[in-house]
């Protein structure tokens, strides 16, 4: 039977303190740092020169600097975007789209980034995996910049599919046209090169664990830069149409509509696989996502009958202490049928009509979409299911779970929501594969509806088995239903210590 819930939620703080040490055997030791050495040492420690300067950009310094300094001055000081850690930047030649990617690296001037990792795509050289950049410097006509070969190393030894490969990097323009607006808006960084070649899903998943745990160590010292140009050769009209319909599933984090808008020719990135990366990064924390400008060719040349998309987007921490994002929570496993007390966002709970209508929408929406791969609309009946609330949809199929997603704040009318995470929970938890049309009719739907966030301040005032628990801290969240504890009949101090996992 498909349930609908109603929860309460609190916020709260955790300090972890400690680290555990791993004693490592000394033959290992040795052989990993001569492999180290065959790896990041020699001839990859040299100077990669520019391949673009002069015809992307200005090849003069002076000329470099005049230009990229007054693209920097002419944007607005209201579209400022703070706790920036991750933009999408185009990559055309600068009289094209340096102005739009001015607005990105706009936000970051004067920060305080040590490591920048730049994604981009390879219009060059075809290989499967990641190619990745490990050492040495990138010159261009301002100067040279180090990479970061710290940061490489520890990359290349968490993912097998990424291998160092400067070869790939020669003739490509997507990550030396941003470097000059580095150079001019940050002091004393390094980079990361990575340009991606073919991958695999569950290759995505894992480069993007790799980057989340690289953000963790290094909180806020780490920029992430996805390189990308939009809708190419269209006319104005349908490229703005077609770039419109991008940045609202990237403005959203939906990669599902996104991937599936680019597969059907309805949107187009160049720069895709770097983009759902970062996408997929964005979903681990509390994210808030701001198109800076949009822009394509024909608002530079006036030429409107082929043009190519450009759009600077920021990717950012939300509040800490309470975040607004879309989450993916983890370790949500068999959670128990029980009806929870709590407010809702505006009428109190939902009836039974309610419930029954909203259980429709997700079920309607689940066969629409796995059946036909087609997102149905819904005029609901009842007013009280457009407020916008926070809710999480459960699939699970012989009381496992499989599959859970949901918006932890009121960002969507909540059938909008709930038609959203359906799909998302059916084929976007990478805890799991998709759901097929083969498992539907076994597949049990849970919809919660969260109540609005409490902060609190001691950690007394949770009643396990009541309140779910969303802990966030610098940028990084984890939360879980209150049915949880009450299934794995955790205490208290163990409901916190598995939300911090």
């Amino acid at each position: 039977m498909d349930t609908v819930k109603k929860i309460g939620t609190a916020t709260i703080f955790i300090k972890k303190e400690g680290r555990k040490m791993v004693a490592v055997p000394i033959f290992l030791f040795i052989f990993l740092l001569f492999l180290t050495l065959q790896l990041y040492g020699g001839e990859m420690s040299g100077i990669r020169k520019p391949a673009v300067a002069g015809a992307f950009y200005p090849g003069d310094k002076k000329v470099l600097e005049t230009m990229v300094e007054k693209y920097l001055a002419e944007v607005p000081a209201s579209s400022k975007v703070d706790n920036i850690f991750g933009l999408i930047s185009p990559h055309a030649g600068y009289q094209y789209s340096g102005k739009v990617a001015a607005y990105g690296f706009a936000q970051v001037k004067g920060k305080d980034y040590r490591t920048v990792i730049l994604l981009g795509p390879s219009h060059q050289a075809f290989f499967e995996g990641i190619a990745i950049y490990p050492s040495g410097s990138w010159e261009t006509p301002l100067g040279n910049v180090p990479v970061d070969s710290e940061t490489a190393k520890m990359i290349t030894e968490k993912c097998a599919f990424v291998k160092p490969n400067p070869n790939v990097f020669e003739n490509e323009h997507s990550l030396e046209v941003q470097i000059p607006f580095l150079q001019k808006s940050l002091k004393d960084f390094k980079i990361v090169p990575i340009m991606f070649g073919g991958l695999k899903g569950n290759e995505y998943q894992s480069f993007t664990d790799t980057l989340v745990s690289i953000l963790q160590k290094k909180r806020g010292d780490v920029l992430v830069i996805a390189s990308s140009d939009m809708s190419h050769y269209h006319p104005y009209e349908e490229a703005v149409k077609m770039d419109r319909l991008a940045l609202k599933s990237i403005e959203r984090l939906d990669l599902n509509n996104l991937v599936q808008d680019l597969n059907s020719g309805k949107a187009e990135l160049c720069g895709a696989s770097p983009i759902i990366a970062l996408l997929l990064l964005a979903q681990n924390f509390d994210s808030e996502v701001k198109t800076l400008k949009y822009a394509n060719s024909g608002d530079v040349t006036g030429d409107k009958g082929r043009v190519v998309g450009y759009g600077s987007i920021a990717f950012s921490y939300a509040n800490p202490n309470v975040g607004v994002g879309f989450i993916r929570p983890a370790g949500l496993i068999n959670q128990a049928p029980t009806k929870l007390p709590g407010n809702s966002q505006n009428g109190g709970e939902l009836d039974k009509s309610e419930q029954k209508e909203l259980l429709q929408i997700a079920r309607n929406t689940l066969e629409a979409y796995i059946n036909h791969g087609k997102t149905p609309h819904f005029e609901p009946k009842s007013s009280r299911l457009s407020e916008r609330r926070g809710v999480f949809v459960t699939l699970k199929k012989k009381d496992t779970l499989r599959g859970c997603i949901g918006y932890i704040r009121p960002v969507e009318p909540l059938y909008q929501a709930v038609t959203e995470m359906a799909i998302s929970a059916s084929t976007r938890d990478y805890r799991f594969p998709p759901v097929s049309a083969k498992e539907l009719k076994e597949i049990r739907i849970e919809i919660t509806v969260l109540s609005p966030l409490k902060l609190i301040d001691r950690v007394e005032e949770i009643e396990v088995g009541k309140y779910g628990l969303y802990i966030s801290k610098g940028g990084f969240s984890g939360l879980l239903l209150p049915q949880v504890a009450t299934e794995y009949g955790w205490n208290r101090q163990e409901f916190l210590e598995h939300t911090c996992q």
